[in-house]
């Protein structure tokens, strides 16, 4: 009897690790050794921080912390509600003990610990829904008992001084993303796929579309309602494109180590552009943003692109000691 149950039990943890490796985040789509080589995945509901790596785009789970979170719970929505926005963000500076001390005093800057990486909150689709407050940060902090009690943040992500140097290792700044989430939801690997190739695939034709100077089938990839960049509207941006694409020649256009997030209604795309035309030759980052429309598909709506030097281009990321080398 005992040698049945031990059989049954083998079975069936066979059978269950089988069926986890069938089943992927939905947020993370599509990673890249250049600009998504690990991934930050925040679930608020059990205050843990997933870090993920690139394993030939899919999404493997390196290691786990623990985290507190805002003292409120829900998505964060305006300035001073305790809560922890949920949404796809950048970590775009790192702040040292020093620097916060420099910024808020010996004493206050306790309250971050070893040091801080800053986010890019409120993001584009935060801004779009009006939502307010800043200084969404990632940091640890001199009293550990803080990440037991689970909420108990002005809206950041908190661990303590040892996991912060851990993450550190693998951060890329400008680069590496913290995905926040109330919950993680897991696809099964076929529906993953299918929303993979969705999004690769509009990302593909916008690409053909403008290679080509099909203008029709170009414009036809943003959203006619949401859209918006430095320039306007849609309606705007509709215009200066037209004249742009009545230019002669055709331009030489790349696009390498795509990635893609998903976070509820919006997806972000971020990938090394390589523009070549008559007049211009630029490498840059560019990110799109898209949302679905009422048939659900997905459409551009907005656009952010910053240029690579030779330096940033060409430099892989090894993970290291960098940010806490002393």
């Amino acid at each position: 009897m005992k040698q049945f149950l031990i059989l049954l039990l083998v079975v069936f943890s066979t059978r269950t690790l089988a069926q986890a490796q069938e089943y992927l985040p939905q947020n993370i789509i599509q990673l890249d050794d250049k600009f998504s080589h690990h991934i930050a995945l925040v679930e608020k509901s059990s205050h843990t921080l997933y870090l993920y790596q690139n394993n030939n785009g899919t999404p493997q789970l390196l290691k786990q912390y623990k985290v507190a979170t805002g003292k409120f719970t829900g998505n964060k929505a305006s300035e001073g509600d305790h809560k922890t926005p949920e949404g796809i963000y950048l970590l775009e500076r790192f702040l040292s003990a020093q620097e916060l001390v420099g910024m808020y005093g010996e004493e206050k800057s306790k309250m971050y610990g070893a040091g801080a990486f800053t986010t890019n909150y409120p993001n584009v689709i935060d801004e779009r829904l009006g939502k307010g407050g800043s200084g969404i940060w990632l940091h640890s902090t001199d009293d550990n008992t803080r990440i037991n009690k689970g909420l108990d943040s002005r809206g950041c992500v908190v661990v303590v001084d040892e996991d912060l140097k851990d993450i550190s290792k693998y951060i890329d700044l400008a680069n590496t993303s913290m995905v926040i989430v109330q919950n993680i939801n897991f696809q099964q690997k076929k529906t993953w796929e299918s929303v993979k190739n969705n999004i690769m695939g509009v990302v593909a034709n916008w690409q053909e579309s403008w290679k080509n100077k099909n203008f029709d089938s170009y414009i036809g990839h943003y959203h006619p309602e949401k859209f918006h960049d430095s320039k306007g509207n849609f309606h705007a941006y509709k215009h200066y494109k037209k004249a742009v694409f009545s230019n002669p020649g055709t331009p030489v256009i790349n696009f390498n180590h795509v990635s893609v997030l998903v976070q509820n209604d919006y997806a972000v795309v971020q990938m090394e552009q390589d523009y070549r035309s008559t007049n211009i030759n630029d490498i840059g980052k560019k990110i799109l943003y898209l949302q679905q429309d009422q048939n659900y598909n997905w459409k551009i709506v907005a656009e952010q692109w910053r240029k690579l030097d030779g330096e940033s281009r060409n430099l892989a990321f090894v993970p290291a000691m960098r940010f806490f080398k002393n």
